[in-house]
């Protein structure tokens, strides 16, 4: 509400000075009149014979100086604009490097600053799309290549049975590889352009418990414990998201604790706010990895050993943004790592 305001402020002091500098122009042409009108009346005895020619003269010589001074004034409103205008070209032609100054006309506006803060927020957008295109192409076109690879590796028909099955079988994890990268694309896609979230009052015990059912069979055959801490809390929010939160939080410790390792859920109230973690006993983190593991396609893993895309995190924090949230990890290398969110209740 204030930067509009702000925004009719700025606009409503503008057509101000417009208006005033016409006033004054008007003025001017008046006041020049009727001096040249007592200025002749001295020297020219106006009679009945005449009066047409004097009102003829002082027409023209209202119209020219009018005229003359509004080609003036547009002039240099003109040139005051022409940076802006010129600006506004070389943005619509995808420069967004471009920086400018008020003229003195405008100078108390700030119609500058503004400008280049449009300008600046705009280069970074292009950056984050340039690198998120030159990101996605990366990761993309990894396991096409691969899928590529072991098809044509398919058609030597002198496999053996049990390098076919090898073979396929890694077709089939690049392609839920790809499968997995498209899904997350198109829900980040989906979260920035989100507007309303729609909330419903449940139990958010009972959901994290549905979630991590959804991971103990796989936790079972990699021979992690499981470990839950649940008190009963009621929450109101959006159960698809905050679902998705807690999916890819226990997918991403799943992920990266090793055989006989054990990852803890906790969810339990603390004041107005519902908390809800995930520790491992994983690989852990460096400072440098921890304060990059929320960009999108940041892989803590630089050998790309470990199965991901580099989104699950990036997922899980803008959705806790989306739900006014916060996150905090605690991680350190080879000590394992702790996420936790904090979402008010709402009941």
């Amino acid at each position: 509400m204030s930067k509009n305001r702000g925004k009719r402020n700025i606009f409503t002091r503008i057509t101000l000075i417009v208006v005033l500098c016409l006033f004054v122009l008007l003025m001017v042409t008046m006041i020049a009149t009727l001096g040249l009108t007592s200025l002749i009346a001295q020297y020219w005895s106006v009679e009945e014979d005449n009066i047409f020619l004097f009102g003829a003269i002082i027409m023209g010589f209202s119209i020219v100086l009018g005229v003359a001074l509004s080609f003036a004034y547009s002039a240099i409103i003109v040139r005051a604009s022409r940076p802006y205008l010129d600006a506004l070209q070389k943005v619509a032609e995808g420069d967004f490097s471009v920086r400018i100054e008020d003229p003195i006309v405008f100078a108390n506006f700030n119609i500058a600053k503004n400008f280049n803060y449009m300008c600046s927020q705009l280069q970074s957008v292009e950056t984050l799309r340039e690198n998120f295109v030159s990101d996605f192409s990366h990761e993309f076109k990894t396991p096409i290549s691969s899928i590529s690879g072991f098809a044509k590796l398919l058609k030597n028909p002198n496999l053996t049975a049990e390098q076919r099955d090898e073979y396929l079988d890694v077709i089939i994890d690049e392609s839920k590889r790809l499968v997995e990268l498209s899904e997350s694309v198109l829900l980040l896609n989906r979260l920035d352009s989100t507007d309303e979230i729609k909330k419903e009052e449940y139990s958010l015990d009972e959901q994290v418990r549905q979630c991590v059912l959804m991971f103990e069979q796989q936790c079972e055959d990699k021979g992690i414990e499981l470990e839950l801490d649940l008190a009963s809390v009621r929450i109101n929010s959006n159960y698809r998201l905050l679902s998705q939160l807690i999916v890819n939080l226990l997918s991403n410790a799943v992920k990266f604790t090793e055989s006989g390792g054990k990852i803890t859920v906790t969810c339990r109230s603390a004041g107005l706010n519902a908390m809800v973690s995930v520790a491992d006993t994983g690989c852990g983190m460096d400072e440098e990895t921890k304060n990059n593991i929320f960009n999108k396609f940041f892989q803590g893993d630089t050998s790309h050993t470990t199965a991901g895309n580099g989104l699950g995190l990036c997922i899980v924090k803008k959705i806790t943004d989306l739900l006014g949230g916060q996150i905090f990890v605690e991680s350190k290398p080879n000590e394992g790592s702790k996420f936790t969110v904090m979402l008010l209740k709402g009941v």
